[in-house]
C-alpha cells in the first residue's frame, strides 16, 4: 500500500513578521557566516594561501588581518592537491601565524573518499569527534566530486552543493569549497566561476580572487554573500610570508576609471572636439589611440555614467547620454572649467576659460 503524501507545511506571513529574528553567526565577522560557500580564482594565484591564512586565524582565534575578528575553532583542511612535506613546509612560511599552544588546531588530511561513496561519513565521524569545528576547508573541489556520477549540468551541480549542505546541516561551522575561475573576459567576477549556475546559486557565497595584473603581487578579492553585505578587498600577496595583506577596500569607479581612461578622452576630443557614437563605437575610437587598452562597452557606460561629475569638474569634459530610435548614445565634448583665484584686494574672483585651453 503506498504511503500517503504529506501535507505541506507552511507558516504565514503574520507568523513571519512576529517571529524574533535570530542574529547571524559568523566564523570571520562580517565576511563569512556560517553555511556553504565557494573561494575562487585562476591556477596558481594564490587561493590555497587565503585559505590557509584563514584556517591559521580561526585556529588561533585571531583576526584576518587585523580586519575581522574569528570564532575560535578547529579547522578540518582537505589538502587534496598536497601531501604532508609541502604542508609542512607551508605551515613554516606562515609559522608567526600559527600558534601551536593552541587548545584548537588544523587538522590536514590528504586523502579522502569521493563525495557519495563515503566522504559524508568521514566528515560526519571527524565532526563528532571535533565538536569545537568552526571550518572545513576542500581544496579543490573537484578531488571529491564523483566522476562516475558527475555531469557538468545545473542539476549536476546543484545535487552536489546540495549533499555538501547536508554535511553541516543544523551545525554551527562554515565549509569553504576551493575552485578554479574559467577563463573568460566577462566584467563581472561572480561569472568567471567554473561551473553552472547550479554551482554558484546553491551555496550561501562566493569570493572571487583576480590579480590585478598577473605578473603582479596585488588582487582585489569579491564577497558577494547572500545574508550580507559585499565586498570588494584589495590585497597584496607578501612573497617572503606567503601571506595576502589586507590594502583597503576598493572602489569599482576609481579603479576602472584610470589615467588611461581619461588621458585617451582627452586624446579623443584633441582630434574630435564634440564625439557622439554608442559605447561600442567608444570602445573602437579608443582602442585605435591605444591597441593595449581594453574594456567593454557595459563597463565603459557605467563608469562615465557614474563618473559625470567628475569628468566635468576635473578634466572638462562633458559627457551627456541620450537616445535616438535605434540605439543609446553616448555624447562627449569640452567643457568650461572654473578657476578659483584672488583678486588684488583678496576677494574671490571666477576666471572662466574654454577647458580646451586649460587641460592638457
Amino acid at each position: 500500500m503506498q504511503n500517503p503524501i504529506p501535507h505541506l507545511e507552511t507558516i504565514t506571513g503574520k507568523d513571519l513578521m512576529t517571529r524574533p529574528v535570530e542574529p547571524l553567526d559568523f566564523t570571520i565577522n562580517d565576511i563569512l557566516p556560517h553555511g556553504l560557500f565557494i573561494l575562487s580564482g585562476s591556477s596558481k594565484i594564490g587561493k590555497s594561501w587565503l585559505a590557509l591564512d584563514m584556517s591559521c586565524a580561526v585556529a588561533n582565534g585571531d583576526s584576518l588581518w587585523q580586519y575581522a575578528a574569528t570564532t575560535q575553532g578547529d579547522v578540518l583542511y582537505l589538502a587534496l592537491e598536497d601531501n604532508r612535506k609541502r604542508l609542512q613546509e607551508r605551515l613554516n612560511k606562515v609559522s608567526p601565524t600559527c600558534d601551536i599552544d593552541t587548545q584548537t588546531d588544523i587538522h590536514f588530511v590528504t586523502k579522502v573518499q569521493k563525495l557519495g561513496d563515503g566522504l559524508a561519513e568521514q566528515i560526519i565521524a571527524f565532526l563528532d569527534e571535533h565538536p569545537k569545528t568552526k571550518l572545513i576547508v576542500i581544496d579543490t573541489l573537484q578531488y571529491i566530486r564523483n566522476t562516475k556520477n558527475f555531469t557538468a549540468t545545473y542539476s549536476g551541480d546543484y545535487h552536489d552543493m546540495d549533499a555538501l549542505r547536508e554535511i553541516i546541516a543544523g551545525r554551527n561551522l562554515t565549509m569553504l569549497l576551493i575552485t578554479h575561475n574559467h577563463k573568460s573576459d566577462v566584467d563581472d567576477p561572480l561569472n568567471k566561476v567554473h561551473g553552472s549556475a547550479g554551482l554558484t546559486g546553491a551555496v550561501d557565497g562566493i569570493f572571487v580572487l583576480e590579480k590585478i595584473k598577473r605578473a603582479g603581487d596585488k588582487a582585489k578579492l569579491t564577497i558577494a554573500n547572500r545574508d550580507t553585505e559585499s565586498h570588494q578587498f584589495e590585497l597584496r600577496f607578501d612573497r617572503v610570508n606567503c601571506r595576502w595583506q589586507f590594502l583597503g577596500e576598493s572602489d569599482d569607479e576609481d579603479e576602472n576609471f584610470d589615467n588611461q581612461l581619461y588621458e585617451l578622452l582627452n586624446l579623443l576630443l584633441d582630434e574630435t572636439p564634440i564625439w557622439s557614437g554608442t559605447a561600442t563605437q567608444l570602445c573602437a575610437a579608443l582602442s585605435v589611440l591605444d591597441p593595449t587598452y581594453s574594456i567593454s562597452p557595459i563597463a565603459i557606460s557605467k563608469i562615465l555614467k557614474n563618473r559625470q561629475e567628475f569628468l566635468r569638474t576635473q578634466h572638462g569634459i562633458e559627457c551627456v547620454f541620450t537616445r535616438n530610435k535605434t540605439a543609446r548614445l553616448i555624447e562627449l565634448s569640452r567643457d568650461v572649467i572654473i578657476v578659483e583665484c584672488e583678486n588684488t584686494k583678496k576677494e574671490p574672483l571666477d576666471v572662466r576659460c574654454l577647458a580646451s585651453t586649460a587641460v592638457g
